[in-house]
Formats: C-alpha cells, structure tokens, sequence
C-alpha cells in the first residue's frame, strides 16, 4: 500500500497541472467557557474544532481550595487531553480550605477584638485579663504617669503639650506570648458643666455641734459621680458649727462669691474683718486671713479650755502673719462653677475648707450626708451609720476616683505641716509614682494602696489611715495596720528604738512577764519613790473629759448638762465638799452627768441617799457580781413639757471612793429595762479619774504629798506618753507653774509664726517643788511639746533619751471616696530662739524629729534609782 501511493505521487510530480476553482473549507471553532464559581475570573477559550483546550491558571477564591474543573457531574474532572468538538461550560470545583491557627494567629485574634472595645469611657479605658475572643491572658503596663496599668485616664496639666500615652498589654496563651501597645490620645481636663442634681437628707451624729437636720441639693455632670454643692448652701448647712450670732454677709456679683464676717478677738480687744473670696473666673479660694475658716466656729460642747487663758499682753509675745493663702483650682484639676447663678465647688473641697477646720466633718456616701466629729471610731454608730451605702460592693467609677486623686494631691500641698520640712514642692511627684497602685477601681484594693502611702511614703508618726471606703462591704475592716511590716523606716526605728526598748527596761524594773505591754501593766505603779522627797510620777498620755469645775456645788452646771430648766426636783443639793467635777458624758442616746466631789466624808453617802429618798426617788435594788455596778440604783420620773417625751425616767447612782477619796454622783436619763443588760451608766472610778490628765495629776499629787508632806523633787516620767490634747498638756503645767509661759507656732500654710503666753488658773501649782522630765523615744507629740515648754521656759531639767518629735496638730482628711485618715496639719508647735532684734532676730524650729534631753542618758538607766537620784539632786 505504501509502494502504491509513493508511486502515484511521483507520478503526479510529473504532471502538468492546470488551475481550477474549488470549494475552500472554513475552519469550525467552539467557546470553553470557564465558571468560576464565585472564584476570581477565567477568560473564555476559543478553540478549533477537533483540538485541544489549554487549562487555565488555577483561580484564587478566599477561605477555599481549588479542586477541578467539571462539566455536570462534580465527581467527574474535565479531561484536557480530548479534542473540543463543541461548545462547552466548565464548572470550578471548591474546598473550603481547611486552616491550623497558630496560637499567635488567635493571640491576634484577640488583639483586633480588644482593639474594638477599647475604651469604656473617656477616662478609662477596657482592661481585660483575658482576650474576649480565644481567652488569652493579658497583663498591663504603661510608660505614661497620665495612664495606669488598670486604665484610668488622668488629664494633662495645663503645662504639658497634647500627646498620645500608651498602655500596652502581654498576651499570653499556652507558651506563645505577643505584646501590643495601643495608642492612647492624652488631653487636657473639661471645663466642669454640672447637669443635675439630687436632694439628699443630711443629719448631725454628733454632739460636740448643735447642727440641724435638714436636706440640701448635691449637683452632678452628666453621667458624673463627683458631688458638687453651692457654697450659701453648704455655709447655711453649717449654721451650728458656723456660729448662729455671727453676723454673716453673702455676696456673688459677675461670678465672684465673698462670704463676710468680723471676728471680736476678746484677749487682744481687736476687730478683724474675715473675708473669703471664691471667684470663678481666676478658678480661686482665698481669703485674707486664714483664720476665716475657724474664726466662725461656735464652742465646741467638749470643755477644752478650762483653766487655761492666753496673756495677750505679755511683753515677750510675737506675731507674724506670714503670705495670705489661695488655693488655685486649675492646679489641682477642679473647677469653681457657676450653676443658677450661683457658685458651686466640689463638695469635699467645700467640706475640708469650710467645715474640718473645727474637726467637724460632712460625710457623704452616695446616699446622705452626715455631721461627724473628727473620725468616729469603728464600731460606733456613727461608723456603721455612714458605712451602710448602696454603693456598698461596688467598684469606685473612674471620675470620682481620679477627683478623688487631685484631691490627695490637694490635701498634702496645702495641708500637710511638713511639706516643707520634707523639701516638696508637690506631691503630685509621688502620687503620680503611686497611680498603679491609687487609680484602682476595686475598692479595697484602694484602701490597701491608701495605707500604703500614708504609712510607709508619707511614714510621719502622726499620719495614720483612718477608715475604709464605703464602696466596700460592710463586714470588712479595712487593711490591716497592726504589722510593723506595714510601715516606713521612722515608724519601724520608733517601735525598735522606742516602744521595745522602753518596755523592755519597764518590764525589768517592775518584773512583768505578760503577753502585752509592761508599760499598760498593773505591775507598773502611777508613782514611785526614789528616797524620801524625791518621786517619778507616769504621765502616758494628755486626755481631756468635758468638765466643769467649782468650788461649792452649782446647779447651772446639772441644768446644762442634762438639759434641764431646772434641777431642783431631779438632784438634791450637795452640801459637803470643796471641790467639785462636772463631767459630761453625754452622747447621741443619752444625757450623762457624773460629779466628783473632793473634801467629803464616806459617811455623807448615807446623808445624800436619804435626801433622794426625800425628793421622791425610789430605791431599786440588785445584787450583782459586776465590779463597776452598784448593788442597786435610785429612780425617779418628771414630767416635761414635750408632748413627745411626756415623761423622764432618772437614774442616779451614789457612792464613795476610798482610793481616790472622792464622793460621786451619777445620774442619766435613762434607766435600764433589765439589771443584767449593759447599764446606761457604769461607775469605773479609774477610768474617769484617767479620763482627764488634770484629774489624774490631782488626784496623784494628793496621794504623793500624803504619803510625803515634805517632797522636793518631782521627776514626771513621759517615757511612754505618746501625745494627746494641747488644752490637757497646759493643764498639766499648771501644777508646775503659776507664772505664764510661752508657748510657739509656726502656721504650715501662710509661713507665719507666733509666741504666745499661757495661764493657768484654778489649779494649784507646786512650784516649790524642783520637776524634771524624763523622757524617750516615745515620748511624741504632745509628750514631746510638754519637753519644749520645759526647755522654752526653764521649767526644769530634761532627763533621758532624745524624745519621738510629732509637732504638728493632727488634721482629720476626708477623700471623695469616702476613704478618711490622719495626718500632721498646719499648726506647728515650734521653739522659739533669738531676741526678737534686727539683730538677732526671732528664729522659729520645727520641732518634728524631737528634743535632745539636758542629761542624756542610756535607755537602760532611765528606771535606775542611783542614776535619776544622782542627776536630780545635783542639778
């Protein structure tokens, strides 16, 4: 076959060929058309008849795998190898793609969904523990002090450029770790714009202040927590504490407020105009003299001054005012606003100017407000009355916790008596280092961060926490302040080098082997001889009761204090007697009044009780086994004039004390419903002799001089006394001293300083006698001012160990949060030098780190019979 045609085509090369037209066949072509489905697009395919298509590029489609390309039956793969004869779809077969997260792929996961919720608000922003979408762990830092790793947001002082802060947050799942910082903008603070208010009740728990209850408006920002009030409101608020014969006047023109009084100073025979000036345009409160703040005040109930007046003519006194004080809002974050036409600045700024200059303080707890005296102590119904909140268990929000900032930084600038002791200029450089640790949301953990600051940063004797936020719960106490672990340096040295030590040489000398204090010991006696006329008198703290005295028995003084027009029917007179005490011992439930009579016989007890029995009393009586209740009590009923309280049931109490050779009488209006429930009035003849160190020093001078009517030296031991009350302090130096001695100040805010004299009356002073001191490292505050005096006045030689320092008065500190401490304000006892000439001009020295004795001795000699002996009677 292949011979035959290879012939025939050589035969055909050979023959002529002559042109002709024939028919020319068109080629045929088909569409491969490419669908995709839903992948990216495939271009069509034109293909000749009977040839082959070409397989396109495989097409991308997200999340999916390609697989194949079909003509109707999925299972079946379009062979590329079989010529096109027709027109022809090809179907794109999908997987979803099947893809192993690392965990670095979910860690970004969580990432993008935190970045979604970032912030909660302006000032705070999220920041979770775990990530919201695969649960990965996240810890928080900052290198912004305007940021804290919790996510509170503080503004920009007005100092510093708008920048962008950053928080960055560690996640953690299983062994993979990413960090991630996010940008935060940092702006400067709003301008305060209050947007509605609540009237809220307000009541008075104490009785040092005769304050009304009453309700006032508290005003708020828009979704904000921080209390604001109008200042007339809040002064009005304070009638009873501002004194109501005080003659005020109240102004506000074109947003200035001026609240304007004059103050008589009796002793100086001088008028002095009190202005203070709120302006809410320059965002200031200043006054001209900062005495403004407790010129106002009324009496306190308590009978502080007794005995005692200044000599405001003695020729050595002085007097420097110093710089007048104004506080600028701006520096602190705070806004003077007005609202109606009226001036309103944050409640608590209101409350530490206006009202805690008396020690009187407005508590507010989210649901009322409450007149409290000082810090009341915990489990008094004070406390539990302004613990009780609905914000109970809740997390502090973010605005007042960062008001609640700036208002530390408020308090220990302006109000702190050692600022510049310590060389600050602002304490805003430690509260910035600390706002891990203070811009926490969680209440208690606030608290502990509270501690922290004031006992181991701030670290000065005289600054203690005081009590909890009420935005914790009601069962807890607070953190813990009992370890020596919990304090500074100079706490621990003044525990190490001051309460052991001086326990330690107690303990040897009076042979205790207790678990507590020697020092607090019945082994320890309140006095002891060292020969014949000389004796160590203890005097551990400077306690003051409210107390009246005279010399015959006055009825005005029972009136007062049981609140009575007229006494004649619940008290018969007493006749004997040549002293008499006056205690009030009154509170919130009950009027108490315990009188003390000195120069009576045991046998008038009988002659009183008779005459209650005259008046119309009736005996009740009880056995008992209680030390400090009598085996029964008298009781009467009167009538009154309140158609609420019709009736008053008295009880009274009679009895005499050997010990201290004091007949007593005690009434309160109230009587018990049965003998064996607690007693509205309980006689411990110890605890109300130590109650007032005046008393005390009494009635041991009289024991002392009777057992030794010929005594020379007196040595007033201080070697545990930590401090107390400056009026009970100048009582106690009138049995030193007639004469009047001088006694200085410096004034932590204004720079200023005074000298002043002081007088004792009503006490006689044994100043025939030689009186030295002895003092420690305890010896603090007004221990360690008792000492100054001695040295400023020469009252007698110092013995002993340098004392503990402490100058400063104690003010009272509430936060915004309801957190409250204590802490050296700016009265500041100080030692005056220098003539007072241009020459030699009048230094003023803080007397905080403490007084070097004249005889300085070790501290295990200071109970040492031989060694006191031999200073004293050679001095």
């Amino acid at each position: 076959m292949k011979k035959i045609i290879l012939v025939f085509l050589l035969a055909i090369s050979l023959v002529t060929l002559t042109a002709c037209n024939k028919p020319v066949v068109e080629e045929v072509s088909y569409t491969v058309t490419f669908n995709s489905n839903e992948g990216s697009a495939v271009a069509d395919l034109d293909v000749t008849d009977g040839e082959l298509a070409v397989e396109p590029a495989v097409p991308n489609k997200e999340g999916f795998v390609f697989v194949l390309w079909y003509e109707t039956d999925d299972t079946v793969e379009f062979d590329f190898s079989v010529p096109i004869t027709g027109d022809v779809t090809l179907n794109g077969l999908w997987e979803e793609e099947i893809y192993e997260m690392t965990d670095e792929d979910r860690i970004n996961e969580d990432i993008a969904g935190y970045e979604a919720e970032m912030y909660f608000s302006d000032d705070l922003l999220n920041t979770p523990l775990r990530g919201s979408v695969y649960g990965s762990r996240i810890s928080w830092s900052t290198d912004s002090q305007y940021i804290s790793k919790e996510g509170i947001i503080l503004p920009l002082p007005s100092t510093e450029e708008e920048m962008t802060g950053h928080i960055t947050g560690k996640f953690t799942l299983n062994d993979t770790v990413v960090s991630k910082t996010f940008d935060v903008p940092l702006f400067h603070v709003d301008e305060v714009v209050i947007d509605n208010f609540i009237n809220l009740p307000f009541e008075n728990l104490t009785t040092e202040y005769e304050v009304e209850d009453t309700d006032i408006n508290i005003y708020f920002e828009e979704d904000g927590s921080v209390p604001y009030v109008k200042v007339v409101d809040f002064w009005n608020l304070l009638t009873g504490l501002v004194d109501p014969e005080l003659d005020v006047t109240i102004t506000t023109d074109s947003g200035v407020l001026v609240i304007f009084y004059q103050y008589y100073d009796e002793d100086e025979d001088v008028i002095y105009d009190m202005i203070l000036t709120i302006d809410s345009f320059e965002n200031t409160i200043g006054t001209n003299d900062p005495a403004f703040y407790w010129a106002s005040q009324a009496a306190i109930e308590t009978n502080h001054g007794r005995n005692y007046y200044y000599d405001r003519d003695n020729p050595d006194a002085s007097f420097d005012e110093g710089h007048e004080v104004i506080y600028d809002l701006d520096d602190y974050f705070m806004d003077v606003v007005m609202y109606e036409d009226e001036v309103v600045i944050p409640l608590y700024m209101a409350n530490q100017l206006l009202a805690a200059s008396g020690y009187y303080n407005v508590y507010y707890n989210g649901d009322g407000l409450f007149g409290i005296y000082s810090l009341p102590e915990d489990g008094s119904e004070e406390m539990r009355t302004i613990m009780r909140s609905s914000m109970n268990n809740e997390d502090i929000p973010a605005d007042l916790l960062i008001h609640t900032f700036h208002m530390l930084a408020f308090d220990f600038d302006n109000l702190y008596g050692l600022k510049e002791l310590m060389g600050v200029e602002t304490y805003y450089d430690l509260l910035y280092s600390k706002k891990d640790d203070l811009l926490v949301q969680d209440p208690e953990d606030f608290d502990y961060a509270i501690r922290d600051l004031l006992l181991k940063s701030i670290g000065d004797p005289h600054t203690s926490y005081g009590y909890r936020s009420y935005f914790n719960k009601t069962t807890w106490d607070g953190p813990e302040t009992n370890n020596l672990s919990d304090y500074g340096t100079r706490m621990q040295d003044r525990y190490y080098n001051g309460y052991f030590a001086v326990d330690d040489v107690l303990a040897a000398k009076w042979g205790y082997e207790g678990t507590g204090w020697a020092a607090t010991s019945t082994n320890r006696p309140n006095y002891w001889f060292l020969d014949d006329v000389s004796v160590v008198l203890s005097l551990d703290d400077f306690n003051t009761a409210d107390i009246d005295e005279s010399s015959v028995f006055d009825v005005t003084y029972v009136e007062q204090i049981l609140d009575i027009d007229d006494a004649s029917g619940i008290l018969p007179v007493i006749t004997e007697g040549n002293k008499f005490f006056y205690y009030n011992n009154s509170d919130q439930t009950a009027k108490v009044l315990e009188i003390l009579v000195k120069g009576v016989t045991p046998a008038y007890v009988d002659t009183y009780e008779a005459a209650l029995l005259a008046l119309g009393f009736e005996f009740v009586y009880e056995t008992n086994t209680n030390q400090y209740k009598l085996n029964g009590y008298y009781t009467i009923t009167v009538d009154t004039e309140d158609a609420e309280n019709p009736t008053i049931d008295f009880m009274v109490q009679v009895t005499y004390d050997a010990e201290y050779d004091l007949f007593y009488v005690g009434v309160v209006d109230q009587v018990p419903t049965a003998y064996e429930n607690d007693w509205p009035l309980l006689i411990d003849m110890d605890a109300i002799v130590y109650s007032d160190s005046a008393i005390y020093m009494e009635m041991m001078l009289d024991q002392i001089m009777t057992i030794s009517p010929n005594l020379e030296n007196i040595v007033l031991d201080l070697s545990w006394n930590t401090g107390g009350w400056t009026s009970a302090l100048y009582r106690v130096v009138g049995f030193v001293t007639n004469d009047p001695f001088r006694v200085s100040t410096m004034d932590g805010a204004t720079g200023g300083s005074s000298s002043s004299y002081i007088i004792v009356s009503g006490i006689d002073a044994y100043d025939t006698l030689d009186w030295s001191l002895l003092v420690t490292p305890v010896t603090f505050s007004a221990g360690n001012e008792l000492a100054v005096i001695f040295l400023a006045n020469e009252l007698g030689s110092i013995i002993g160990v340098r004392t503990g320092g402490g100058a400063c008065g104690v003010a009272p500190i509430l936060l915004p949060n309801g957190t409250a401490f204590r802490t050296s304000g700016n009265y500041i006892l100080a030692m005056r030098t220098g003539a007072g000439t241009t020459e030699d001009p009048y230094v003023f020295h803080n007397n905080e780190f403490g007084i070097m004795p004249d005889y300085p001795i070790d501290i295990d000699l200071i109970f040492d019979t031989e060694t006191l002996l031999d200073i004293i009677l050679n001095d």
